[in-house]
């Protein structure tokens, strides 16, 4: 028996089994680019399988093609990430600031003074509760629609 053809039947054994590396597998297709005819019986049974396998194979990009789209695509990934971070933490950080700042507009003036603020609020709802009445009581009620 040939050596090489001891060698492709170890190899095929050794592919159905899943243990085979690339440069076996391409061993095995340019074995089986060979004509039929040239083939023992027991083999050609799988000369369509690796035919296909081969042509396959030649269709998809190898590692050293996808390595440099990989890493740019990474590198972009990346930025994106730092980007997103940027615009959270930015945005955080100043809803976190507005949060403590107390704003009024006090006879057409902007106030940021809270205790001015406070103290205007406290003299409005005194004045407006003077007179004894439950006026901004039934307003509240006449909003919302309770009129017990």
């Amino acid at each position: 028996m040939n050596d090489n053809l001891l060698r492709i039947r170890t190899l095929t054994d050794k592919f159905f089994d899943g243990d085979t590396t690339p440069e076996e597998e391409q061993e095995l297709y340019a074995y089986y680019r060979q004509p039929r005819e040239q083939m023992p019986d027991d083999l050609r049974s799988n000369c369509d399988l690796f035919r296909d396998l081969a042509a396959l194979t030649a269709l998809s990009p190898t590692k050293q093609q996808t390595a440099p789209q990989h890493r740019q695509r990474t590198w972009w990934l990346a930025a994106a990430a730092v980007v997103l971070i940027l615009i959270v933490g930015g945005t955080t950080l100043y809803h976190y600031r507005q949060a403590d700042e107390c704003v009024a507009y006090i006879y057409g003036e902007r106030v940021t003074d809270r205790d001015v603020v406070l103290g205007e609020m406290q003299k409005t709802m005194t004045a407006m509760t003077a007179d004894g009445s439950d006026v901004v009581e039934e307003q509240l009620k006449s909003m919302f629609g309770d009129n017990d």
